[in-house]
């Protein structure tokens, strides 16, 4: 969140890019090869901006309009996030939090809703109740009621991000709830309710926790958990920054960071910490994101951190041609990782400089088969798309793609990669505020909808997209879901000192759609493979990732956006055990689940 900016020595990887780009092409095996690279020379880029934006772009070339409605109260869902936050104190936990996270706890095939809450800081009372976290069992027909105290399902802790796993694989999905301060793991005992199975688990970091996320790290079959920390802050070391004259919040310059936690599970309900075993291990960053999938196709997860202020992580256990032949010994443990973002073209902006990243949405924008990353970033400065060109390396393609143009003038946080219009191309969601303080102006800001044009360029759409995009909000968590199961994507929205946002989609018109639930027999959910959809001549590769956005959980179900093509498709699945699974002429407009080895089951 600093305007300190440092740099890094890293010119190097414009260079290593441009050589490589002819070795490309032949990288998305399953989806077909990618669209030629293109890669400027390093005197080639474009001009910067202006700190302008055009939001009076016309919708995407299905003619449909966005139209997203905040239904948050009318669906009974009245949550204001409380952060303890106190006239000029400026303690900077209190303008960082909370999450949403969404999941079936209760089996049911309807997605409910999971509010993070915080706590007095000072003091704190871990058994109160009185800023509880809010569970939202959804009723269908758009209804949702408050059930965290019949559901056990409150943690006491000042809350800040959430992971949903099934960390026992006994068929119901847990909770794992990160906190300034210790976290928690609740246990989902399959009868609506929960239990805090923190310390008999052993994952209780004390530390200041932001997102989180559940996958098999170590590849033994068992769901392991990686805990992104943010920075050491405390009432003893804490300070009061000031801005144009004026006191505020101070940001992660001013503080050391802390390292990541990894727990790997032992197969019995408890966990070790694994970090600097598998390699988990880098300089100690500032983490507020993170996000698990399979970049360069060879069914493995890397996992990327998003670090404020710091260079990005990408831990791999896969080995490129780029990473040399040093430390051989290191490349054959494939339990081993290894932080390859410095080389990858992903830790820093292509000026090398550090960024602020706190929110991060993975998908293929460009539609070339590759899965790329988006980052939000700080006011003044630029939010980042990384164009994947395959072979763990990526180019910073953000003023091409016009990501730049739209972000100076805004602060993001949650970010949702979804097909508002399901025209087949993934648009973005940008929760924005700035975190200075009420002093400083601006500090509210309207959230974005950005439109994709089919080919990775991306317009402002915000002023066509409802009420709620002409209201300045102080904008954090974002989590998308189709929670009315109605084929389109909707969002949850967390804000401070403002009520929650529930934003029902009532964009698409005439449109279809193809939806998708994977599952393993081991319930653990198959984070590194991929969906490949196929309609006449039109195909889609998607990966499925864990994790996202900022603090929050998204529908772990993969949606594709069909426009007004009705045929029925044929789907691919490459599992990360290897095996290869084809369901052909599945009939679109409805979920399918689909598991290895098994025929598909139509669910809606």
């Amino acid at each position: 969140m600093s305007r300190h900016l440092r740099e890094i020595r890293l010119p190097l990887v414009r260079g290593v890019l441009a050589l490589m780009a002819l070795e490309l092409m032949a990288l998305a095996v399953g989806c077909g090869p990618p669209a030629a690279v293109s890669v400027p020379a390093a005197g080639d880029q474009a001009p910067p901006p202006t700190l302008r934006t055009d939001s009076r772009a016309a919708p995407s070339a299905t003619g449909v309009a966005p139209r997203l409605v905040d239904v948050a109260r009318a669906s009974g869902i009245e949550f204001t996030y409380f952060n303890d936050e106190v006239p000029d104190r400026f303690f900077l936990p209190e303008v960082m939090g909370g999450g949403a996270a969404w999941f079936d706890y209760d089996g049911d095939g309807r997605l409910d809703l999971y509010l993070v809450n915080g706590a007095r800081l000072k003091n704190p009372d871990p058994a109160q109740t009185e800023h509880a976290n809010g569970l939202y069992r959804n009723r269908g027909q758009g209804s949702f009621v408050l059930v965290t105290q019949p559901a056990a399902a409150h943690d006491g802790g000042f809350g800040q991000g959430c992971a949903v796993g099934d960390f026992n694989a006994d068929g119901f999905d847990d909770l794992y709830v990160t906190n300034f301060g210790r976290n928690a793991l609740l246990r989902n005992n399959g009868d609506g309710t929960f239990s805090d199975a923190t310390a008999e688990a052993g994952v209780g970091d004390p530390r200041w926790g932001s997102s989180a996320v559940w996958l098999d790290i170590d590849a033994d079959g068992n769901l392991d958990l990686y805990v992104v920390n943010y920075l050491h802050v405390n009432w003893d070391n804490y300070k009061v920054c000031e801005f144009h004259g004026q006191p505020g919040y101070c940001g992660p310059g001013q503080y050391e960071g802390v390292a990541d936690g990894v727990y790997l599970s032992q197969g019995d309900g408890t966990f070790r910490e694994g970090a600097e075993s598998l390699g988990l291990v880098a300089e100690q960053g500032k983490g507020l994101a993170i996000a698990a999938l399979d970049f360069d196709h060879d069914l493995r997860a890397e996992i990327y951190v998003a670090n404020d202020m710091a260079p990005n992580f990408l831990f791999t256990r896969s080995r490129p041609e780029s990473a040399g032949r040093e430390e051989e010994t290191h490349w054959n443990d494939r339990r081993a990782y290894r932080d390859l973002a410095p080389m990858a073209g992903c830790a820093v902006s292509d000026d090398g400089q550090n960024e602020a990243s706190m929110g991060v949405a993975c998908a293929d924008f460009d539609n070339d088969g590759l899965p790329d990353i988006f980052l939000t970033h700080f006011f003044s400065q630029k939010n980042t798309l990384y164009r994947n060109l395959g072979n763990l390396l990526f180019q910073d393609d953000s003023r091409r793609t016009r990501v730049a143009a739209t972000s100076y003038q805004t602060l993001g946080f949650g970010t949702v990669a979804f097909d508002y219009d399901l025209d087949g191309d993934q648009d973005l969601f940008i929760a924005n505020g700035h975190v200075l303080g009420p002093r400083q102006k601006p500090y509210a800001m309207r959230p974005q909808l950005l439109g994709n044009d089919g080919s990775g360029r991306f317009d402002d759409l915000s002023d066509l997209a409802g009420p709620y995009f002409q209201q300045l909000w102080l904008g954090r968590g974002a989590a998308g879901a189709d929670f009315d199961n109605d084929g389109d994507v909707d969002l949850a929205v967390t804000h401070l000192n403002r009520p929650f946002a529930l934003l029902r989609n009532d964009s698409p018109a005439g449109s279809h759609y193809l939806g998708l639930e994977l599952t393993t027999a081991s319930r653990i959910a198959p984070v590194g493979a991929r969906v490949v959809v196929t309609q006449g001549e039109r195909r889609w590769c998607r990966p499925v990732v864990a994790g996202g956005s900022y603090l929050s959980v998204s529908d772990a179900r993969l949606l594709f956006g069909l426009a007004a093509v009705a045929e029925p498709v044929d789907v691919e699945v490459y599992w990360p055990s290897g095996e290869r699974d084809v369901f052909p002429r599945l009939a679109v407009d409805g979920y399918w689940r689909l598991r290895a080895g098994q025929s598909p089951l139509r669910l809606k």
